[in-house]
């Protein structure tokens, strides 16, 4: 069959080269980015501005890669990335 090609690789990989679910990756990536973002500043970060600055920047640097249809590449890591910076924020608030 025409098109239906298989993608090799570790799922991070296949996910960073997909164009085929893009619009699928980016709806998934608004709502988790916006979720975990607003839980974080919301519950974990609300006395410290700066804490409130760097996950504002993060969220809003993966948000403006979706909105301005990059790479997949780049969205992937931004999305990772604002993740990884929330996770680390609820961590240290929370201990």
């Amino acid at each position: 069959m025409e098109g239906t090609e298989q993608q090799t690789g570790n799922l991070w990989q296949r996910l960073e080269n997909n164009e085929f679910d893009r619009f699928g990756i980016i709806s998934f990536g608004f709502l988790i980015i916006g979720i975990v973002g607003g839980i974080t500043v919301g519950v974990f970060v609300k006395d410290a501005i700066w804490q409130i600055g760097v996950i504002a920047a993060f969220t809003m640097l993966s948000l403006s890669m979706m909105l301005a249809v990059q790479p997949m590449k780049w969205i992937m890591r931004t999305m990772a990335l604002a993740i990884i910076v929330d996770l680390i924020f609820i961590l240290v608030n929370l201990f």
